[in-house]
């Protein structure tokens, strides 16, 4: 999930809908909700600051990390000039050799494959600027399989 900004309903929402999770990922802005999620989960949970995160001054902007064989790129967004589209991100996640992208800043859901990679952002849980309701995203490693699938969800 990402851009939660201080709004912890939508997180208890998107919590009970997504049922079970492994690892929990935040994008960034409000990172504190990453603390309240971790603790509402007992999970642990990934995140990375963002440009609204200006005083979290320990937090990183970029986490890189492996899941079942694929590199994932955790980050904001707000550096890689995300609402402007991902040419810049997709320029510096094929030097780091990601395979998946997670990223937010823009608080619009998109999904898109480009050659081997995913880029990802679930949008806004709490401010989408794409529609009424907020949006989180689950990736799916099924067991023993190569592959992996995303379900977007809306949150109401």
């Amino acid at each position: 999930m990402s851009d939660s900004h201080g709004n912890i309903k939508p997180i208890e929402k998107a919590v009970n809908a997504a049922g079970v999770i492994d690892i929990w990922l935040h994008a960034g802005d409000y990172i504190q909700d990453a603390e309240y999620l971790q603790e509402l989960t007992g999970r642990r949970v990934i995140r990375v600051a963002g440009n609204g995160d200006w005083n979290c001054l320990d937090s990183k902007e970029d986490v890189y990390f492996t899941i079942k064989n694929k590199n994932v790129w955790l980050t904001h967004g707000h550096k890689y000039k995300v609402k402007w589209g991902i040419e810049t991100l997709r320029e510096e996640s094929i030097k780091n050799k990601a395979d998946i992208i997670i990223f937010g800043h823009s608080h619009i859901y998109m999904e898109k494959k480009l050659a081997n990679q995913v880029f990802l952002n679930p949008g806004s849980i709490s401010l989408p600027r794409d529609g009424k309701c907020g949006t989180f995203a689950v990736i799916n490693f099924p067991e023993n399989k190569s592959f992996f699938y995303i379900t977007k969800y809306t949150i109401r």
